[in-house]
């Protein structure tokens, strides 16, 4: 085999142990979670878990730049302040509070969020990105796609008092918001010309989306 033979079985290798790795944290999860004796210590890792998500998924960021940066760390930061804003005045998602599942919160948030954000925007982009490349479509099926996550998500998260909404069901402005928001920062991806080629964001999605998929008949 040639060094660069080898240089890329070696890399390929890693990228199967990051995938594993990611699996068998949201498998855990999922089987801590839905088993009620275990899911309250398992509910308090939650913010570890999407750290260490967001840290494997930027670490197979493979063009890094001072204006991917600059664009990813604006994301994530709009994220939260919108979100302080949305729990300060609840005129964005609907009134809503968030509960202390997701960690330490400053302004009535959690500090993860912003990073749970930049997770969801980035992965989603990417996969939107492997159906279509036409940005017309695919900055609007990225919102869509954000929206359907969000559809998993909201049970559960209500379930496990990530957050909780002052009239008990959800509002569907909180749907219009995320349609909205996400269309904005996937076309700020798209005229940044963020470019994304990352072997595990795919996976990292789908683990997360049958993650919450299935503990909505769980908990």
């Amino acid at each position: 085999m040639t060094k660069q033979g080898k240089e890329e079985k070696r890399e390929n290798n890693i990228v199967l142990v990051a995938r594993i790795f990611l699996f068998v944290i949201y498998l855990v999860g999922l089987i801590g979670i839905s088993l009620q004796n275990l899911r309250p210590a398992y509910v308090q890792i939650t913010p570890v878990s999407l750290m260490l998500s967001a840290l494997i998924l930027l670490a197979f960021h493979e063009q890094w730049n001072l204006r991917t940066v600059l664009v990813l760390a604006g994301i994530g930061l709009a994220g939260y302040f919108i979100e302080v804003l949305g729990v300060q005045t609840g005129v964005i998602f609907g009134d809503y509070t968030y509960g202390t599942t997701l960690g330490p919160a400053v302004a009535g948030v959690p500090l993860i969020i912003g990073i749970n954000w930049l997770i969801l925007i980035y992965a989603i982009w990417y996969v939107a990105g492997k159906l279509t490349l036409q940005p017309f479509i695919r900055i609007p099926l990225t919102g869509a796609l954000m929206v359907g996550f969000d559809l998993l998500m909201e049970p559960v998260a209500v379930a496990l008092d990530m957050w909780e909404w002052s009239g008990k069901s959800i509002p569907f402005e909180n749907y219009l918001a995320w349609f909205g928001i996400s269309l904005v920062f996937a076309a700020i991806l798209y005229f940044a010309r963020i470019r994304i080629h990352n072997p595990v964001a795919g996976y990292l999605l789908l683990f997360m989306a049958f993650f919450f998929g299935v503990l909505n008949f769980t908990v």
